[in-house]
């Protein structure tokens, strides 16, 4: 691996992910392949995936467990689909670089085969969208990328590589040498510290506050392991919340903790949301999912929002003070500016909300019924979950079943779909390919898992031991409570409504062992933890189907 003026394209490529740290890359066939043909020569694995879709996925995974830059690669043809796929890490803020080709100069605009303007496609979802149009532009944009994806909000980048799969630049010559990027390999990959004055300010204003809470987001738990925010919350009395993304920056068994915010969230942490007159918002988006379309907190509540990206600050509350800055230096230096308090009245109302939803969600777990309720399927995986665990978890119900009913601590990761159905499976093996030695499992529904089920012949073939847990009701269940006013008066027309959302019975399991992945079926609840710890124990690729109520559905996010 030399740093020397003869370096060809894919060599540059391939030093400059080695240089920032990649281990794996996600790719369907003929992208890039000069330089696919040598990456394992850098200690880089290529994981072929069946579609562009699951390779995004897959990079993004990758990249939220990793805090490195995810990549993924298509030839000229897949960029539509693999754009599509990036669309969950540019609304999850994740830092996954896209590389595509596109047909030479000679071709454009006279209707080449197979090929479009791919910038466009990337356009709507991503921070950085650039092309290649003469190869010598490769190391120059490629370094700006991880640059791009690693700093302020960390969100896509995608560099259109001209050959129709990359080629031309990757046999060119580079002028240019590979040398190293390794302050972007990482992010956050700058650190910087709040206004002094707008500091002060906030913590005169914590002081002041009889009924302040924190709300812990994403960029918290990907900026601090928790101590930071532990140091800040305890010293001034605050409660935290989390929203499904903060989830894991702090231990969810201890006083601190109020509960998971938002629409995805529990009932005791949006009334103390809404309670409270003065809301700390860390590295979280403050967005009609997090605060249930504006309305926890109210729109006239103060606020305080600590944010890396400064065009975030005051963006969706006018009564905001802002501090841009890295979420864990500026939870520092607060700390340092906060006084000592006891807020014993305040602590005793939120203890009260908290003790509520928990006793309702432990009421709802021992149903005991010939079909197996989802809560119980939730409450024995928070069970049965190591204390190094990453749980991976679809969207919709999916994302609130696991954000609300898993309790889980900082030496675990909780990651979940920003919004595309499907994404958790293939994610999950991207995180597992970034976390070998950790125990990583996916959380998914039917309707979830057969997006990509066809991933499980991948899983297979790089022996990637994901244990993925679907919760199988046979039917989109999140639908149908949503469109219901709809159907007001109309019952006979809302049952067709149900039948149309419900599939035809089948069997993951079955599906599994047909891939050699190690299947298990549960139909009775007192087999769940055992299915799941012999799938863990099992170090295999493996799959936990548990059959359950199709009534089941989670509590509701305000009562």
């Amino acid at each position: 691996m030399s740093d020397k003026l003869s370096t060809t394209g894919d060599q540059f490529i391939a030093e400059t992910l080695k240089k920032n740290g990649v281990t794996h890359v996600f790719y369907q066939e003929l992208a890039f392949y000069f330089t696919t043909k040598i990456l394992e020569k850098y200690g880089i694995k290529h994981i072929l995936t069946h579609s562009e879709g699951a390779a995004g996925y897959m990079a993004d995974g990758y990249a939220r467990a990793s805090k490195k830059p995810g990549i993924c690669m298509s030839q000229a043809i897949g960029s539509a689909n693999l754009a599509a796929s990036i669309h969950d890490a540019w609304l999850g803020t994740s830092p996954v670089i896209a590389l595509t080709g596109f047909k030479c100069n000679s071709a454009l605009q006279k209707n080449g085969y197979q090929d479009s303007d791919h910038r466009a496609h990337f356009s709507g979802v991503t921070k950085y969208n650039e092309q290649t149009l003469n190869p010598q532009q490769l190391p120059h944009l490629l370094r700006q990328c991880f640059r791009e994806v690693t700093t302020g909000q960390p969100r896509p980048a995608h560099l259109d590589v001209i050959g129709y799969a990359g080629e031309m630049a990757e046999k060119s010559v580079m002028e240019d040498i590979a040398q190293t990027s390794d302050d972007y390999g990482q992010y956050p990959s700058v650190r910087f510290a709040g206004d002094e004055q707008l500091v002060l300010q906030a913590a005169k204003e914590i002081d002041a506050s009889e009924k302040p809470v924190i709300v812990a987001g994403r960029g918290a738990r990907i900026s601090d392991d928790g101590s930071e925010l532990y140091k800040l919350a305890t010293k001034a009395d605050i409660p935290v919340l989390t929203t499904p993304d903060g989830k894991t920056i702090i231990d969810e068994t201890d006083d601190i903790w109020a509960g998971v915010v938002g629409g995805y969230g529990m009932d005791c942490a949006n009334k103390t949301a809404s309670a409270s007159d003065l809301v700390i918002y860390i590295g979280s988006m403050i967005s009609d999912q997090t605060t249930l379309a504006y309305t926890a907190p109210s729109k006239n509540t103060r606020i305080i929002q600590i944010d890396i990206e400064g065009t975030e600050l005051g963006k969706n509350y006018p009564n905001t003070l802002g501090i841009m800055g890295d979420a864990a230096t500026v939870m520092k230096q607060l700390s340092n500016a906060v006084s000592n308090k006891k807020r014993n009245s305040w602590r005793k109302e939120v203890k009260a909300f908290v003790a509520d939803t928990l006793k309702k969600q432990d009421e709802k777990s021992r149903i005991d019924g010939p079909i197996i309720e989802t809560a119980r399927l939730c409450r024995d995986l928070s069970d049965s979950l190591p204390d190094n665990a990453i749980v991976v978890a679809d969207t919709g119900w999916s994302a609130t079943w696991g954000a609300t009913w898993l309790r889980m601590k900082p030496s675990q990761l909780f990651m979940r779909a920003a919004g595309s159905l499907g994404w958790a499976y293939p994610a999950s093996l991207g995180a597992k390919c970034a976390s070998p030695d950790r125990p990583v499992i996916c959380y998914a529904g039917d309707g979830a898992f057969y997006y990509h089920l066809v991933e499980m012949e991948t899983a297979m073939r790089y022996n990637i031991d994901t244990v993925t847990v679907i919760n199988n009701n046979s039917r989109i269940n999140q639908c149908i409570p949503y469109v219901g006013e709809a159907y007001t008066g109309q019952a006979d027309v809302y049952e067709k409504y149900k039948q149309k959302v419900t599939f035809n019975p089948g069997s993951f399991a079955d599906i599994a062992s047909c891939f050699g992945i190690n299947s298990i079926k549960v139909e009775k609840a007192s087999d769940i933890k055992p299915a799941i710890q012999s799938a863990i124990d099992s170090k295999k690729p493996s799959l936990v189907e548990v059959i359950t109520d199709k009534g089941s559905a989670p509590l509701p996010a305000l009562e």
